[in-house]
């Protein structure tokens, strides 16, 4: 296999791991997310490697035998659905502050209801005579 093909198939899993991101992120299933993210990481090494030796193989090759930019349209897909990835991870974060703030509010006003209902606890010992 090329080294072109190798860094072609390479992209295609991360875009596979991109868009399993993206449904792990809409179900909030974090240990999912957090396993791609562990396979995206391994992935790195590979996918370095494979560019690297891309681009000794084009560096080497006579002008015009290989392709300008073959993976530019690849890469901007991969970019455009980390940028998505990352909307929908603040989505979550936000939507996880408003109701975080939501039930603060309300632990705070049982509190008060408590307080202004409960009887007061009787003092046990009001005096020594």
């Amino acid at each position: 296999m090329s080294a072109q093909e190798q860094l072609a198939r390479l992209l295609q899993q991360w875009q596979q791991m991109t868009r399993a991101e993206s449904e792990a992120i809409q179900a909030a299933a974090w240990p999912r997310l957090q396993a791609i993210q562990s396979d995206k990481a391994r992935l790195q090494r590979p996918l370095s490697e494979a560019m690297r030796q891309w681009k000794a193989q084009e560096s080497s090759a006579p002008r015009g035998a290989l392709s300008d930019k073959p993976f530019r349209a690849a890469v901007s897909r991969l970019i455009a659905l980390e940028e998505h990835n990352a909307q929908l991870v603040a989505a979550r974060r936000q939507k996880a502050r408003a109701q975080q703030l939501h039930l603060g509010r309300a632990a705070r006003n049982l509190h008060r209801i408590k307080k202004s209902y409960a009887p007061a606890a009787p003092v046990a010992w009001s005096s020594w005579v």
